[in-house]
């Protein structure tokens, strides 16, 4: 296992030399690493085993929720707590101090959402998210049928039954993030092997949604 550094501030982060180290097995299907930068711990999801782990230096892996919904993608939101894309209750939830759930968003016009993937959370606080149909099959899911026609993604509103539709020309919308700025959103469409780039209006909608990278080779893989 390698690391091609393109932007010489990697090594920053990771200092100049790379070095690898297991930290967990026994996973099926590992998603949605999230570091948490004051408790010094990783979350991460494991969707088919509905096991959402916590690993630390002081504790090692240990279990931070299960089940889990099968959730796949997590962020944090501005005020620190945990968002997080569930496959197998087709919503995006947020975890309050207290340890309960409150779901975020659930249904568009009256259909369930498909199955939220992965997620990240603007300055201001507006959470966008991509809603592919990977958690209705087996293995990753629970399967059942859409009742959307549409992969979209969304921004989560005060309503978790009305969510605003920004997009919906994807065939697998996966994973997303923002610019530095915040003034641009890249979202990948995992089926179509490439990663498109849109602009952020001052509403919070989107505009454009240019290609920006195909990604393409020899290998196997997809973004």
């Amino acid at each position: 296992m390698t690391v091609e550094i393109r932007d010489p501030r990697f090594t920053s982060v990771v200092g100049p030399k790379v070095d690898f180290e297991k930290i967990a097995g026994d996973c099926l299907f590992t998603e949605g690493p999230l570091w948490h930068p004051s408790g010094k711990y990783l979350l991460w999801s494991d969707m088919p085993g509905d096991h959402l782990r916590r690993w630390s230096a002081k504790d090692g892996v240990t279990t931070f929720r299960k089940p889990c919904n099968k959730s796949n993608g997590l962020t944090w939101d501005r005020q620190g707590r945990l968002l997080a894309c569930e496959h197998a209750s087709s919503q995006v939830s947020r975890t309050e101090p207290d340890g309960r759930l409150t779901a975020v968003a659930t249904h568009y016009e009256g259909k369930q959402l498909n199955s939220p993937n992965d997620l990240v959370c603007a300055a201001d606080g507006g959470i966008y998210f991509s809603d592919p149909p990977y958690g209705r099959m087996d293995f990753y899911g629970v399967k059942r049928e859409p009742e959307l026609s549409f992969q979209g993604v969304f921004r989560a509103g005060s309503d978790p039954k009305r969510p605003t539709l920004l997009v919906d020309d994807f065939d697998r919308p996966n994973g997303l993030c923002f610019s530095l700025d915040g003034r641009r959103l890249f979202i990948n469409d995992t089926a179509r092997k490439h990663i498109r780039v849109f602009d952020v209006k001052p509403d919070g909608g989107l505009t454009g949604g240019r290609l920006w990278a195909e990604t393409t080779g020899e290998e196997q893989g997809r973004p």
